[in-house]
């Protein structure tokens, strides 16, 4: 029997998180998102939303947590210092990632940088470091990776379960070369989570970054059920997104993503 699959908005910034109040209705942190499934929740990106989801979770008694980092630039990890389940012992938590993952998170979680360390941490951890173009799976879920295009690299997610398949594909500069391959990667995906952090006039070119509208259309290419845009600009207001999402809401497949949006698959 398919099982269905909960998917929550805890954080839509790209580059720094906004704590104003006329950031609110979006959000200001940034990127973390979650797929639940049962028992089973799989995070992509731990970007300071990760902290809002460690207070939902550290009443949790049992649950399989996976965390998939697409990169190491500091607004996709900096959540991972106060993520509460890491203190609790009943907690499994493995971590995905590019080549040096452990190497590098062990740098950044430590002296002097932070008080504590990562051999702190009560929880059950691991580190599975990924070689990009490799499937792999994570219980009923398999996970399907590709090359970004982002300075330093990052990595494109697909996850596949039940029928159902999910895209990951931010901080990634949509190209010709690597829209054909994200299309073809994507093709036919219930929802591809896609990097508007740039509108068409903003855009620029070599920051790895795309634009909602090149996300419309590769959806639309790919026959992708929704596009969910985030990972917004830090500059770019609620009123300003509101501007945007007012014209791509002519578009069915497109959703403009808020902090506490639920989305069910």
């Amino acid at each position: 029997m398919s099982k269905s699959w909960k998917i929550n908005l805890w954080g839509v910034r790209g580059s720094a998180p906004t704590p104003l109040m006329e950031y609110m209705e979006y959000g200001g942190n940034t990127t973390c998102i979650s797929v639940e499934r049962e028992n089973h929740m799989v995070i992509f990106d731990a970007g300071t939303g990760l902290t809002v989801l460690g207070g939902k979770l550290n009443q949790q008694k049992h649950m399989r947590l996976d965390i998939i980092i697409s990169h190491l630039h500091i607004d996709h990890v900096t959540g991972l210092f106060l993520f509460q389940p890491f203190f609790s012992p009943n907690m499994e938590i493995c971590l995905h990632g590019g080549i040096g993952l452990k190497q590098h998170l062990k740098q950044l979680i430590s002296s002097p940088w932070w008080p504590i360390g990562i051999q702190d941490f009560k929880a059950k951890i691991c580190f599975h470091e990924i070689q990009v173009g490799a499937s792999f799976n994570l219980g009923n879920f398999t996970v399907s990776t590709m090359n970004g295009n982002h300075p330093g690299n990052s990595i494109l997610y697909r996850l596949d379960s039940d029928g159902k398949s999910l895209i990951y594909a931010l901080d990634c500069e949509a190209d010709e070369e690597i829209v054909a391959k994200i299309e073809n990667f994507s093709y036919g995906s219930d929802l591809i989570v896609w990097d508007a952090y740039f509108t068409d006039e903003d855009f620029v070119d070599g920051w790895g970054h795309s634009t909602w509208k090149q996300g419309i259309k590769a959806g639309h290419n790919a026959a992708i059920k929704r596009v969910l845009m985030t990972h917004y600009n830090h500059e770019y207001t609620d009123e300003f997104l509101h501007s945007q999402e007012e014209i791509a809401r002519k578009n069915a497949i497109c959703l403009f993503a808020k902090e506490g949006m639920e989305i069910i698959l």
